[in-house]
């Protein structure tokens, strides 16, 4: 075959020049092949939701889409949406917050790639109703948002009617970053994928029959916006939840089953007397949401009260015998935060509620200590930065404070700094109490890790609040040595991230006041929760004895 091309080229020089066309036409031909083998058209599967509105989170299911979104896009009746409305951008899921200007038409995804395969979507707001659909009037009902979009922490101005002249129970709810796919109002809290605004974080500001001033609660993400008053929950309003520090994924799901009890015996008490016991509840946030009382041996005199069980035993006569149990059903979740530390600043809203509880010294924290200020300063040397300064205090307790069991009951942080050692309370509050005195809002959180046979135990770590961003948590004791069961090697480090095993009670302290004059308080340090008051006697009892169980674990699903 060689000889014979030899012999063609020598007898027609021509064929020649047609060697380089050819050579040319059949590397083409490969690389087009190589090509659409490697670099396919994007495909989508699914849409959901096929019929919307705006400010709902729509999924994008298919394949091809790409590992980010970088100069794809997706477009909807022919408008290319902007980058601002991706959530999230997978090869595999796309998730977009639909925008005020959405029209009916076919959604496609663009990359470099091609064109995707045609989806048909509908805007439900052009969709005729019935002009006989009634509603309640006494329904809450939202007109309006002052700003339809903000970062965790901004003040947000709700308008409309039927909010109720003063707040009581009702409450704000926020979409959460979970599950993107909202439902409408109409359904109960227990059924939308929302959190409420926290007490607890000072998000409520102003409430009133037509206006409610809340900021953006820890947690949420685009979606709706919804008022549930003792009436039922209003209609959603979009709003987008700005991430300009980075994010907060809530991940693996666990649903536990949790049994508390206490005992009361050897009562010396006459008539006229009470005895007040606050049983510690777990504590609602964005990662451990659901909190249901599923059993009671007695029916509490509150349900909750200040985040405890409130009972009430009246008239206690001697050689009473009092046994309360109470089952718990939680859900909680795992956290992850992926913060950009450029782009955190210094605090701006220093006169803020949160930002005065959460940096001054309390019975807990004593953040105000010479010797811990001084510390901290050490520590944090120049750095001016909040977010590093929090890296820089936990690496410093975590490489220097070691974990040890039997620390005693009245140990303060300052013995803890001096000892360098402690339990998982002392590394949690001496974080706290270095980080607030350098002017980082944080708190301790108490409770329980959980490990892999259900066995649980008092635990304790801590979160210090990132502005724009929310509640960044960090276990101090873990990477110390401290494990469920105690001791245990250093491990990974727990510097805004935690799994689903912790279980948290309380989150900081409460200046709780007793709830009787002259009444006789009891207070139970390391333990799962850091309530002032356990207990409470008045009256004619002079005695008596408390026996307070860990809770356990009865199941995990």
């Amino acid at each position: 075959m060689i000889r014979l091309l030899s012999l063609l080229f020598r007898k027609h020089p021509a064929l020649r020049f047609l060697l380089l066309p050819l050579g040319f036409l059949v590397f083409s031909l490969f690389f087009s092949v190589f090509s659409l083998a490697f670099h396919r058209k994007p495909a989508i599967d699914s849409i959901n939701p096929a019929i919307g509105e705006p400010g709902e989170i729509m999924l994008i299911r298919g394949d091809n889409f790409g590992d980010e979104m970088g100069d794809s896009w997706v477009e909807i009746a022919g408008e290319r949406l902007t980058a601002s409305t991706c959530l999230s951008w997978t090869d595999t899921l796309i998730k977009i917050a639909l925008p005020s200007t959405v029209s009916d038409g076919l959604l496609y995804v663009r990359t470099h790639n091609g064109k995707s395969n045609p989806e048909l979507f509908a805007n439900r707001e052009n969709i005729p109703v019935s002009v006989n659909e009634r509603t309640d009037p006494g329904l809450p009902s939202i007109a309006g948002i002052g700003s339809q979009q903000g970062a965790v922490g901004d003040s947000v101005t709700i308008s409309g009617s039927n909010f109720g002249l003063t707040r009581n129970q009702s409450q704000v709810f926020f979409s959460w970053q979970l599950d993107p796919a909202i439902p409408r109002s109409g359904q109960t809290q227990s059924e939308l994928s929302v959190i409420p605004c926290s007490d607890y974080d000072f998000d409520y500001e102003y409430w009133s029959d037509q206006e409610i001033r809340v900021r953006v609660p820890d947690g949420a993400g685009s979606g709706n916006v919804y008022v549930r008053t003792e009436r039922g929950m209003s209609n959603g309003m979009p709003f987008t939840v700005q991430n300009p520090v980075g994010t907060k994924k809530f991940g693996a799901k666990r649903t536990y089953v949790i049994s508390t009890e206490v005992s009361v015996t050897n009562v010396v008490a006459a008539g006229d007397n009470i005895l007040y016991l606050r049983i510690p509840r777990p504590v609602e946030t964005a990662s451990q949401q659901g909190i249901d009382i599923s059993a009671s041996s007695v029916e509490p005199y509150m349900k909750d009260y200040k985040g405890s069980i409130l009972h009430r035993l009246d008239n206690l006569i001697e050689g009473d015998k009092k046994r309360i149990t109470h089952s718990f059903i939680m859900t909680g979740y795992s956290t992850e935060c992926a913060i950009n530390p450029v782009k955190v600043k210094a605090y701006s809203r220093t006169d803020s509620p949160l930002y005065a509880a959460y940096t001054a010294p309390d019975a807990l924290v004593p953040s105000g200590d010479p010797g811990i200020a001084e510390k901290g300063a050490e520590i944090v040397k120049k750095e001016k930065n909040p977010y590093r300064k929090a890296e820089a205090i936990y690496k410093w307790v975590t490489g220097n404070v070691a974990w040890k069991r039997d620390i005693p009951d009245n140990r303060t942080a300052g013995e803890t700094l001096a000892a360098l050692n402690g339990d998982s309370q002392d590394l949690a509050v001496l974080f706290c109490a270095l980080a607030r005195a350098q002017g980082i809002p944080s708190i301790p959180v108490a409770g329980l890790l959980v490990d892999s046979t259900r066995n649980s135990a008092v635990h304790w770590w801590a979160e210090f609040y990132v502005e724009g961003f929310g509640w960044v948590p960090v276990d101090l004791a873990i990477p110390a040595g401290g494990a469920t069961a105690g001791e245990g090697g250093k491990t990974e480090s727990t510097f805004g991230s935690l799994d689903v095993n912790h279980i948290a009670f309380t989150r900081g302290w409460t200046n709780e006041p007793p709830m009787l004059p002259n009444s006789k308080i009891v207070w139970r340090n390391r333990s799962w929760a850091s309530q002032p008051v356990w207990e409470e006697a008045a009256g004619n009892i002079s005695g008596y004895t408390s026996y307070w169980a860990e809770p356990k674990i009865a199941g995990v699903y």
